[in-house]
């Protein structure tokens, strides 16, 4: 059987239409994409949209319309840039998509050990351009070091996924190379990452923040 490869864009948010930066990375993931093929490998290429998200949903209400309307129109630009550059992807998928994401999250979750997902009660700085919880230890000034924007303080009970737990074991993986990162500077850089200390992190949002 032939190698197998996977390539991936970043799902982008739909708050707004494309912009070159996106234009860029699809072009570039299409290039590796290609090469794979081009020496045998059994390669499929996803790209997407991620329509979850409450930089969304402030963006649908900025223009008086609904978070879906929004979502349709700004992933339908996404999807038209795929013939319009030449990308040879394999599938495209939005995460509105009922029969298709949410399955999926519904089956990564059922399948996740025992204890690697759990409730607790949170409190963080948060930024909706960035959709990232920061600590105070990061930012003593409550300014998103990427947007310098003020942070907004969120308390609010979410589920989250224990990735602490697995710190020691994808360390394994990265140095022996069964998980393997290229340039051999990227890899270095994911190993001081996570012998920093990987945190558990928030897979949920809540209803109240983030109401349709």
């Amino acid at each position: 059987m032939p190698e197998t490869a996977f390539v991936s864009t970043a799902i982008p948010y739909v708050n707004a239409k494309p912009h070159v930066g996106f234009a860029l990375e699809i072009i570039q993931a299409d290039a590796i994409a290609r090469y794979f093929r081009l020496i045998g490998y059994d390669t499929f290429f996803l790209t997407g949209t991620d329509e979850n998200s409450l930089k969304n949903v402030r963006a649908a209400a900025e223009l008086g319309i609904s978070t879906q309307e929004l979502c349709d129109q700004n992933s339908a630009a996404f999807q038209a840039l795929i013939p319009g550059l030449n990308i040879a992807n394999n599938d495209f998928i939005r995460t509105s998509q009922e029969t298709r994401h949410s399955r999926g999250a519904q089956k990564l979750w059922t399948q996740s050990g025992v204890g690697d997902i759990y409730k607790k009660h949170y409190t963080g700085l948060y930024c909706v351009k960035c959709e990232h919880f920061y600590t105070e230890k990061e930012v003593p000034n409550g300014v998103c070091p990427d947007h310098e924007t003020p942070l907004e303080k969120v308390e609010e009970e979410n589920y989250f996924f224990r990735l602490s737990a697995y710190q020691d074991q994808l360390i394994r993986l990265i140095e022996t190379e069964r998980l393997r990162i290229v340039p051999a500077t990227r890899k270095n850089e994911m190993l001081a990452f996570a012998r920093a200390g990987l945190h558990d992190f928030s897979i949920s949002r809540s209803r109240e923040r983030a109401d349709n």
